[in-house]
């Protein structure tokens, strides 16, 4: 029989080389989770559909979208329907005329992801800043800019539901802080219809 031993300096690195373990081991899987997040096809997709409201091009904003396409509006409070691809192409063209300039952009909470994947369910969420400058050559954002508003913000939460390839938007869910909506629709009331 072997007679094993280890002096105290041993013992205390083997200890110390554990805890270090320990703590990277958590830290090493979550980063790498992250970065394979953000690799996959639904997170691509998410991100070229965000950056799109910057065209300005409702047709740019539903290059990916799938046939079926749905957006829904939420609080259900607002009573606002459900939009098919072709009423968000053209509820998107009238937002869209009210700006010379418009984001959508992720907001990160501390150090966490801006955007968050469930795989599960096909869905990307983002809490988003949107919004930007509004176009005062526009009959719609004229009436903004004669009321003193020359750049509008709000946020949303979306929830963007893909096809299980990760290439089709299949549903928009977005969230909107509706006392901005309110204000919105109140500040172009008669407007919006037309």
């Amino acid at each position: 029989m072997s007679n094993l031993s280890f002096t105290t300096f041993e013992i205390r690195l083997a200890t110390v080389t554990l805890a270090a373990l320990s703590v990277m081991a958590p830290a090493i899987y979550y980063l790498e989770r992250k970065t394979r997040q953000e690799c996959t096809p639904h997170v691509q997709t998410f991100r070229k559909y965000l950056a799109a409201y910057s065209t300005l091009r409702p047709q740019a904003l539903t290059a990916n979208a799938s046939r079926d396409f749905t957006h829904v509006v939420f609080p259900s409070a607002l009573q606002i329907p459900t939009r098919t691809l072709s009423q968000f192409e053209i509820h998107s063209a009238m937002i869209f005329s009210l700006f010379s300039d418009f984001k959508m952009v992720p907001q990160a909470l501390g150090s966490a992801s801006a955007v968050h994947f469930c795989k599960e369910t096909n869905t990307v969420i983002a809490h988003c800043k949107m919004g930007g400058k509004v176009n005062g050559g526009s009959e719609k954002g004229r009436v903004l800019v004669e009321s003193g508003v020359t750049e509008w913000w709000t946020e949303c939460v979306l929830f963007v539901r893909l096809d299980e390839a990760g290439q089709r938007v299949v549903e928009v869910r977005e969230f909107v802080n509706s006392e901005r909506a309110a204000e919105l629709k109140r500040r172009l009331e008669g407007i919006l219809e037309g």
